[in-house]
């Protein structure tokens, strides 16, 4: 499965280079106020909700995808496991930002 779309991502930038670099500098600058509320106990929903948007803004599909089953969970045993993918899932687009980021700075 691809994690970033990159002619949605290029569309959405016009592909200009040094704003995708300044996009995923914002989305990774986000990411650890986003985690510490992806728990039960927290404001998960804000937080999975806005991951969500942020996610579909630049075409991080899977990621968008796992937020919104956790905002559709139905119990608290649904909850923990679909908070968990979200936190995976962030991990992996996080992975693949930095990679798409040190690209940007190579060429």
């Amino acid at each position: 499965m691809t994690i970033l779309d990159h002619a949605h991502f290029d569309a959405m930038t016009g592909g200009d280079g040094a704003l995708q670099l300044e996009i995923i500098g914002l989305f990774r600058g986000q990411v650890s106020a986003w985690t510490q509320l992806l728990t039960p106990d927290a404001n998960w929903r804000d937080a999975a909700h806005t991951v969500k948007g942020s996610a579909r803004g630049i075409g991080l599909w899977p990621l968008a995808q796992v937020c919104e089953a956790a905002e559709a969970a139905r119990d608290a045993g649904e909850l923990a496991v679909a908070l968990q993918r979200v936190r995976a899932c962030l991990d992996e687009a996080l992975a693949v930002l930095d990679l798409e980021a040190q690209g940007r700075t190579l060429t």
